[in-house]
């Protein structure tokens, strides 16, 4: 069995390395389904699973000091066999919110796989809690891992859910609403600048759930990642709000056709960026010539679009010697195109295939963009970017080039990407 590496100049397909069993590293900045929904100000997550499940997220909780916004109900193998599934269900959920001083505005409910394979009647059990305490707006979510049989990744159904509490009521054409993100967008964006006679609502930066009920109001929807575009299509068939999909690209080509047609699907005026991207560009110049040919290495969990970074970089004088990523991602075919020209030889690693754990310290010199990158180059010099961090356009160029020349000075202590869920709040 050879190693899951390719030079980009032989990678013909979408998925290059085959699927099997898989080897995660000790790299936990990227959030889990314990996380995301506690982007919802005010919201309550309960977990009805098995003892197995419940290990994994109530530690996620109680190292991000969530638990005062989460709660369990124990499945056990008597539950499975005797058939009652639906009375522990409804009860011990009930026993949780009768037991708070304060009912929570909203509670996101989980199922697990245990549940779909005894077929649970859970509209049965939804109905009567949400007669029960009409006062709740309830979510349902689902963690059934061996049991998905959907093309959604478990990541979309949770930004799907994220929103399924935003009723249709009258929009505002002056409020725009930013969707799917885990960082707030960068304020600093060119976004922000064509933006700045509109309201704009972000769930990041939403501190009540009044404020987040306030997106339902918005006539326009910002997605800037790929696992949003189902949250984006189901605010649309339910709402009749209008998704606008601006991916965080690294393109510059595409961030000025992307800001004009925002600017033109709004109806406002186009705005000069030539200021901003000059000094993008001088940012990307002086970090080259500090790099002075130095390897960098970039991994997928950094940013949705790995490929068109390394384009980008090396396009601008610096040494891309290895992107980390499993499968060619969304948006990425003409940068695999270009690196095919480009950098034919440089490598594309999966990042958790089962052999990679055997990957370690290769390249200690390197400075890497992403924590999978750090992981197995092994350097103290790297990027500890999640999920672009909110970094947008050539002002999230200009400032992650600034990143990359701060590593490039200042070690840093690896420890710190084998924190949970960068970035959570708790």
């Amino acid at each position: 069995m050879t190693e899951p590496v390719l030079p980009i100049g032989r990678v013909t397909s979408d998925a290059p390395f085959e699927s099997s069993l898989e080897f995660t590293p000790q790299t936990r900045g990227t959030w889990t389904i314990a996380h995301t929904p506690m982007l919802v100000p005010g919201l309550l997550e309960i977990f009805v699973c098995p003892e197995g499940c419940l290990r994994g997220v109530v530690l996620s909780a109680a190292e991000d000091r969530l638990l005062d916004r989460f709660a369990m109900v124990t499945v056990k193998e008597e539950d499975a066999v005797d058939g009652d599934m639906e009375k522990l269900f409804y009860e011990g959920v009930c026993d949780i919110l009768d037991a708070m001083e304060t009912l929570p505005p909203c509670v996101m409910v989980f199922t697990s796989c245990v549940h779909h394979f005894t077929a649970i009647d859970l509209p049965y059990v939804m109905t009567h809690l949400r007669k029960r305490y009409p006062q709740v707006d309830w979510i349902e979510n689902y963690m059934n891992c061996t049991m998905r049989q959907s093309k959604l990744h478990y990541e979309e159904v949770t930004a799907r859910q994220w929103y399924a509490p935003l009723g249709n009521v009258e929009k505002d054409p002056d409020q725009v609403d930013i969707i799917g993100n885990y960082f707030a967008l960068d304020p600093d964006s060119e976004i922000y600048s064509l933006l700045s006679d509109q309201k704009i609502y972000d769930l990041p930066l939403c501190e009540t759930y009044a404020e987040y009920k306030e997106m339902a109001h918005a006539k326009y929807l910002i997605y800037n990642m790929p696992v949003a575009k189902e949250a984006a299509r189901d605010l649309q068939a339910r709402n009749g709000q209008i998704p606008i999909y601006i991916p965080y690209t690294w393109s510059m080509k595409e961030i000025e056709a992307d800001l004009d047609r925002l600017a033109d699907t709004l109806g406002i005026q186009r705005k000069d960026f030539s200021r901003q991207k000059e000094l993008a560009e001088k940012a990307l110049r002086k970090t080259a010539r500090l790099l002075h040919g130095r390897a960098v290495q970039i991994d997928y969990s950094a940013t949705p679009r790995p490929l068109e970074l390394a384009c980008l970089l090396l396009e601008h004088g610096m040494n891309v010697t290895t992107v980390y990523s499993d499968a060619v991602l969304p948006g990425e075919q003409d940068a695999l195109q270009r690196l095919r020209v480009l950098a034919p030889e440089m490598e594309l690693r999966a990042a958790v295939h089962y052999r990679c754990r055997l990957w370690h310290d290769l390249d200690p010199d390197c400075l890497a963009i992403g924590q999978k990158a750090t992981y197995y180059s092994g350097t103290r010099h790297f990027v500890n970017m999640v999920a672009n961090d909110g970094l947008y356009g050539y002002t999230g160029i200009r400032k992650l080039c600034e990143q990359m020349q701060d590593a490039l000075f200042y070690e840093k202590d690896p420890a710190m990407i084998e924190i949970k869920a960068k970035g959570c709040f708790g």
